[in-house]
Formats: structure tokens, C-alpha cells, sequence
């Protein structure tokens, strides 16, 4: 019971997870090093497209976007069925082994702290957070178009028309084993409120729209400030060695929603996330006392998965 108790206070804050949630994900290289930066034989391109195929195949998710910076990858991404968990571990992992192999890289690719990943509540949320994907590479200051970053990236117009065709690296994934296909294929699906609110092409006008809004406030504060922009041929010069130079405050949020604006959407996130600790905590407390017919409240995952618990409706 103590090692049960321990290892559940000793994982990740709590998430709700659920089949159909829409998620922007993200993760941060250790110490902020440049390991992911493109390169001129587009191997880490490879890598993130084949890893990131793979785990959606495996685990049931429908990606939407992708972008992979120098020094964090970013996704906006459908959980079908609920593996949201899985997939990361089964992603994450994947592509620190593929990257090691590539750069000859000694230590830990990922920041164990930095994983992000916050629920998209509306339509408009996640028109916001692909606008966001797909310009941040020129908000980081990178390139000036969206269009120009030289590695993994995501524009307006792929997203509900492109296959992503990739074949296996040759760093790490053994070809003998069948489990490692030769090409995988990723289609960057359209999230399905923003199919059903506008189709296709209104949607990916619509996130095109805030893409160039973001680009030319982009341009605004490097006009400000007189950064100018690294640009394509130098990022591609860049040493994986070389780590961020930004600051950037210790500790800053990681919030588990956005609902661009919508308070609505906001404040019945907050009240069903209070309910479900409310629950988790009492289920919790029952449970470490012996009670192993205790219910955990719809959307747990690890007690459900590592320990078997029940999980239905508060009674």
C-alpha cells in the first residue's frame, strides 16, 4: 500500500483524460540546447514526422499540426481514445533516442519538467493554438514568414489536406523488426468542430488569418526592439551544443485549458476540474485504507491503468 501511495503522489500533476479531447502539446529540450535544430540533411525533420506517426498510429490519435523548434516541438493533436498518456511516453521517447543517435547526444534530450499539454475547450481556442504552432517559429524570432522555417513545420494549408509520407531513419529503429515500417503515412487531419463549423478551406483561411496577424506583430517588435530575424540559412548553421539565450521566468504556468476568452467555456472547465479532484481525493483516501471498490471519477487514468481502480460518477 505505501509503494501505491507513493508512486501516486510521486507522478505527474493530475489530467483529465478522455476519448475526443483536442490537446496542444509541448516539450522542452534539456537546459533549453538546440538538440532539435534542422539541419541541412533534414534527419531530425525525419525523425519527428516518423516517431510522431508512429505513436499516433498506436495509440489512436488524430494529429492535426506539427512544428519542431530548435529547442521544443509543439503539437496540436485529436485523443481518440484516450491514450493521451501513452502516446506521449511511446512519442517522447521515441524521438530522445532517434535525436541521441543523430547528434551523438550523452545526456537527456527532454527537460523531465517541461512537458505541456492544455485541453483546447472551443473552436476558436483551437484555431488560436494552430495559428500559434504554426507561427512560432517567427515570434521566436527565427525566420520572418511561417513558411521559410527550414525543419518540421505545419501550414494553414496542410492542415486537412496533407499526407505526411515519411520513411524510417536510419538512426535507431531496427528494420528487421515489423514494428518499425519501412513509410509511414500521417495525415494532418482537420479537427472535426472546426470541420463542422466552417469545412475545410474556411477553416484553414480562418487560421491563415491569425498566422499573418501573428507574423506582423512578429515584424512590430523586431522593428521595437531592433532583434532582427535569425533566417533560414543560419538556423540551419546553428550547433545542437548551443542553448537559448531568452529569458525566461523559472516556474511559469502550465495551464491545463485555454479558452481564448470564452469565460463560459472557462469557468465549467474549472468547476468540472474542482469536482474531479474533489472526487480523486476522497476515491484516493478510500482507496489507500483498503477500499479497492471505490470509484475514481470519469477521465483518471493512472489509477485506472497501473492499478485496475473503478471509475464511474460521483454517487
Amino acid at each position: 500500500m505505501g509503494t501505491i501511495l507513493a508512486s501516486v503522489r510521486g507522478m505527474t500533476r493530475r489530467r483529465i483524460v478522455e476519448p475526443g479531447m483536442i490537446w496542444a502539446l509541448s516539450r522542452r529540450t534539456t537546459r533549453r540546447h538546440f538538440i532539435l535544430n534542422p539541419d541541412e540533411a533534414r534527419q531530425m525533420e525525419q525523425a519527428y514526422w516518423y516517431c510522431l506517426g508512429h505513436a499516433a498510429q498506436l495509440h489512436g490519435v488524430a494529429v492535426h499540426a506539427g512544428c519542431l523548434m530548435s529547442t521544443h516541438s509543439h503539437e496540436v493533436i485529436t485523443d481518440v481514445r484516450g491514450e493521451l498518456s501513452l502516446f506521449l511516453q511511446t512519442f517522447h521517447r521515441h524521438l530522445a533516442l532517434c535525436a541521441k543517435a543523430i547528434r551523438g547526444w550523452p545526456g537527456e534530450v527532454f527537460d523531465k519538467e517541461s512537458t505541456g499539454a492544455h485541453e483546447l475547450l472551443t473552436p476558436e481556442t483551437t484555431i488560436e493554438s494552430l495559428a500559434y504552432l504554426i507561427a512560432n517559429p517567427v515570434e521566436a524570432m527565427a525566420v520572418r514568414y511561417a513558411r521559410d522555417w527550414p525543419g518540421a513545420q505545419t501550414l494553414p494549408r496542410d492542415i486537412g489536406s496533407r499526407v505526411v509520407k515519411v520513411r524510417r531513419p536510419p538512426h535507431y529503429f531496427d528494420p528487421t523488426k515489423p514494428k518499425w515500417p519501412e513509410v509511414i503515412e500521417l495525415p494532418l487531419q482537420m479537427p472535426t468542430a472546426l470541420e463542422l463549423d466552417y469545412g475545410t478551406e474556411l477553416a484553414q483561411e480562418r487560421i491563415a488569418q491569425r498566422v499573418k496577424e501573428r507574423e506582423h506583430r512578429a515584424w512590430q517588435e523586431s522593428k521595437r526592439t531592433g532583434i532582427s530575424f535569425v533566417g533560414p540559412r543560419r538556423v540551419l548553421r546553428q550547433a545542437h551544443t548551443k542553448r537559448a539565450r531568452s529569458y525566461e521566468v523559472f516556474g511559469s504556468l502550465n495551464p491545463q485549458f485555454a479558452a481564448a476568452g470564452h469565460r463560459g467555456a472557462a469557468t465549467e472547465a474549472v468547476k468540472r476540474l474542482r469536482a474531479f479532484n474533489a472526487q480523486y481525493d476522497e476515491a484516493l483516501a478510500a482507496w489507500t485504507s483498503g477500499k479497492r471498490t471505490v470509484l475514481f471519477p470519469r477521465g483518471t487514468w493512472w489509477m485506472r491503468v497501473h492499478h485496475g481502480a473503478r471509475c464511474g460518477p460521483a454517487p
